[in-house]
């Protein structure tokens, strides 16, 4: 499964400012799906390093034209938010999946999951080094501890909703990546080179590679436009090791490589 990004915010670290017009973000939202995503993920407050903080209402009022237009085509959506308000209106709304960086790592999010238990939405719980409403510069994770780490958390939320009575086959895991985990780009490598370990305990498994800071650290500091070709290829190394979903600005780089890789595998 495919998730088409789409960033209706003034400062994502790739396209901020592109689509704050919900004219253009449908455009957008409809081209992505044309290029093969099976669910737009649409965010309204930027989690990147710099990042301002957007308040509920502002956040919400971004992005809720553009999920009426979704929502009548009957395109499936994700909405990537941390803040409780903005989830419980979008899980009201009718939304498929929340994305939430923070994991649902604080008290009110945690009740927003208690209160949707007996819904279809599902949830998706990201890990962060820090638990912060946005990228982190600085972190104390290493490519040796950064797994542990990792399954640690994922444990401990798993445990905890489970002491809430919610479904487990409705919360879906993401590791993170980029300066979610580390500057240094070999702790998203470390991470990467085990994503079989992760699917062994998690198998609802998300990973979102695209455009991220450690594929331009790997290279000597390329910028976020020359991060396509590395995007593509982790993207098809995911792929390959059956990631079930993939979280992407580009699927129809994604869906290009596959079906070259196909052709080379003699798959006509």
């Amino acid at each position: 499964m495919i998730f088409g990004v789409l960033n209706i915010t003034s400062d994502s670290f790739s396209d901020g400012g592109r689509y704050l017009d919900s004219d253009q973000a449908i455009e957008k939202a409809l081209s992505l799906v044309q290029e093969g995503a099976d669910v737009i993920d649409i965010g309204a407050q930027s989690s990147n390093v710099k990042a301002g903080w957007v308040d509920p209402q502002t956040e919400w009022e971004r992005m809720e034209k553009v999920l009426r237009e979704l929502k009548a085509r009957k395109i499936p959506i994700s909405v990537d938010t941390f803040k409780p308000e903005v989830m419980r209106k979008a899980i009201s709304f009718g939304v498929e999946y929340i994305n939430n960086i923070r994991g649902f790592s604080d008290e009110e999010s945690l009740n927003v999951l208690h209160e949707s238990r007996q819904l279809p939405t599902k949830f998706i719980l990201m890990y962060s080094h820090d638990r912060g409403q946005k990228a982190a510069p600085e972190s104390r994770l290493l490519p040796e501890s950064v797994l542990s780490e990792i399954f640690s958390f994922f444990r401990e939320r798993k445990n905890r909703l489970t002491d809430l009575n919610f479904p487990e086959d409705r919360i879906i895991f993401d590791p993170g990546m980029g300066f979610f985990l580390s500057p240094d780009p070999n702790v998203s490598f470390a991470v990467l080179a085990s994503v079989e370990k992760f699917m062994q305990e998690f198998p609802q498994l998300m990973v979102s590679v695209t455009r991220k800071s450690f594929l331009g650290n790997a290279l000597g500091g390329i910028p976020v436009d020359d991060r396509e070709v590395p995007t593509a290829v982790c993207e098809l190394y995911l792929w390959l090791k059956k990631v079930p979903i993939i979280r992407t600005h580009a699927p129809l780089n994604l869906i290009r490589a596959i079906h070259i890789w196909k052709l080379s595998n003699g798959e006509f």
